[in-house]
């Protein structure tokens, strides 16, 4: 006999007794459906999965919670203490004394003379304070800081400081006493004062390239990747990220296991522009343009027109004929603009409004963008769809509270999005048809190789607060935003509640541009609703229906 589930399983607050210094709250947790669940006389709704969520409103000090379940005439009841205590807020520095010193960002760096050296030193409040160079440190008021005692400061790097290798000292004195403590910097600066400039060449064939060293879940922001061996000039280095200059006015980071340094002198990433040729074979339309050596760009596409923009940073025109030949499928014009003396634009207009993508690379030292047309036939029937199950094997994704893995709903609905995208005519390209882990470098791969239409990416979404719930449609690229927006309409005519259409979406399957994409995240596991109808093998059933409809209605809006 099986083991025998229990009537009532609350799994948030875990103890009896909590002591609780973060709000909001949550009582979650499993009980038998066939009863009723209240806490102190309120109803707490159960869904047919027996899982439950609801707010709880504290009050500061101590919380008592009567739990009770009814089933017929008999009544489980439970009582709850939970205390809510706020968090004391930080305390300045006991005593006479240097709490910490450190230098921004974190990490050992690497900086040019004409750099800001930026500090911060939490101290005790109201005393003299100075860093390196007897250069002063200035207390931050206390509403801003949130403490007192929070001492800031900078300094411009010379050409003449000796720096290298060595850490930074902090003062702090006390003017009255004459007393003076001093701490070192845990940090070692090293300041690039070599007469020539550092070089490195990127390492792999999709180095990415970060706009800054912010960072979320999902990584930074990112510019772009770059080909192998593209040439970089190294300002910079902060913890495990080089400052890369592309232009006078445009610097980027790359990780530092993405750059390998050249040795010896090398000079500034630089080249004239040759000759263009824009050519078409039987899949794609291409344009080449020489260079003297594979320096960085930057690439976006603009739309009313539709073009795509190459920015190739270090490249000045020595363009004097561009050859278009006949029979281009996707593309309309060329032509270039020398923006800056060390910007080169490329603008790439197209013969149709929507993008079905592209991609921008080395052969050799010759720049290729290549342009994939618009399919012949713009419905199902033909086109080649990529269909991936998120997570799998190892990574298993978020989890439910009756205990059903995201992997496993993601890979149920995908074969059933299979399913209805084959009845329609279309071939699908699977990243897993079981449960097995696939890096994401390899389904990107299988994409580029499969040479895909489309690309849908099917998951669901998670979230702290059990009471969020509904569906998103994802995207990183403005041009794939119209596929994003017709499933998600099509998808609200579920019921479910509209979490939104998400844009600049840092995630690995929305970084491509060789072809449209969408990460669809169906439901919140974590939300007792979505949860139920997750579950329901009828429920997956529409949403196959649901997201085919959605790619039917992206493709009749296409002129």
């Amino acid at each position: 006999m099986g083991q025998q589930r229990a009537r009532l399983t609350i799994k948030s607050p875990l103890k009896d007794s909590t002591v609780i210094i973060d709000t909001p709250v949550y009582f979650r947790g499993i009980a038998d459906p066939a009863g009723t669940l209240s806490v102190n006389g309120v109803d707490v709704p159960v869904y047919s999965t027996g899982v439950f969520a609801a707010p709880l409103h504290l009050q500061l000090g101590i919380n008592e919670l009567q739990v009770c379940h009814v089933m017929g005439t008999d009544t489980l009841r439970k009582r709850l203490v939970l205390v809510y205590e706020k968090p004391e807020p930080p305390q300045p520095t006991v005593g006479f004394a240097i709490e910490y010193a450190r230098i921004l960002p974190a990490g050992d760096l690497w900086l040019q003379p004409g750099d800001l050296l930026q500090v911060e030193m939490k101290a005790t409040p109201g005393m003299e304070a100075t860093f390196y160079n007897n250069t002063p440190l200035f207390e931050v008021d206390t509403a801003a800081a949130g403490v007192a005692g929070i001492y800031r400061g900078e300094y411009i790097l010379k050409p003449s400081d000796s720096l290298t290798g060595l850490p930074v000292s902090f003062y702090l004195r006390d003017k009255a006493t004459q007393k003076t403590v001093t701490v070192e910097s845990r940090q070692r600066i090293t300041v690039l004062n070599q007469p020539h400039v550092l070089t490195g060449l990127t390492a792999t064939g999709h180095a990415p390239l970060f706009y800054g060293l912010g960072s979320d879940r999902l990584g930074g922001a990112k510019m772009g990747h770059l080909d192998s061996l593209v040439k970089l000039e190294v300002t910079g280095k902060m913890g495990d990220m080089y400052r890369v200059r592309l232009s006078g006015q445009a610097q980027a980071y790359i990780p530092v296991s993405s750059l390998r340094l050249q040795e010896g002198v090398h000079f500034r990433p630089y080249s004239l522009t040759g000759s263009w040729s824009i050519t078409s074979d039987s899949t794609y339309d291409f344009v080449r343009i020489g260079l003297g050596e594979r320096l960085p760009y930057t690439h976006v596409v603009q739309q009313h027109p539709t073009r795509i923009v190459v920015d190739v940073y270090g490249a000045v025109s020595n363009s004097n004929w561009i050859t278009q030949k006949e029979g281009l499928r996707a593309i309309s014009n060329v032509w270039y603009e020398q923006v800056s003396k060390d910007v080169f634009r490329v603008f790439i207009e197209l013969k149709e409004k929507q993008l079905w993508g592209y991609h921008v690379g080395y052969e050799k030292n010759m720049l290729v963008i290549r342009v994939k047309p618009q399919p012949d036939r713009l419905d199902l029937r033909g086109l080649t769809i990529a269909v991936d199950a998120g997570h799998g094997g190892s990574n298993r994704g978020a989890s439910g509270m009756t205990g059903v893995l995201e992997k496993e709903l993601n890979l149920s609905m995908a074969l059933k999005l299979k399913a209805a995208l084959e009845a329609a005519g279309s071939m699908v390209i699977m990243t897993r048809t079981r449960d097995q882990s696939v890096a994401n470098s390899y389904r990107l791969q299988r994409f580029r190789q499969s040479e895909a239409d489309l690309l849908i990416s099917i998951h669901c979404n998670s979230s702290r607060n059990p009471m969020v719930q509904g569906v998103s449609t994802y995207y990183r690229h403005q041009a794939y935003r119209p596929l994003s927006q017709h499933i998600l309409a099509e998808m609200r005519k579920l019921g479910l509640a509209d979490f939104g259409n998400v844009g600049g979406f840092n995630f690995t399957l929305n970084a491509p541009t060789e072809l449209p994409n969408v990460l669809v995240e169906v439901g919140f596991l974590s939300n007792p609703a979505d949860e139920e109808r997750l579950l329901d093998p009828a429920f997956q059933d529409e949403v196959a229906g649901r997201i085919v409809d959605g790619v039917k209605g992206f493709l009749d809006s296409i002129p």
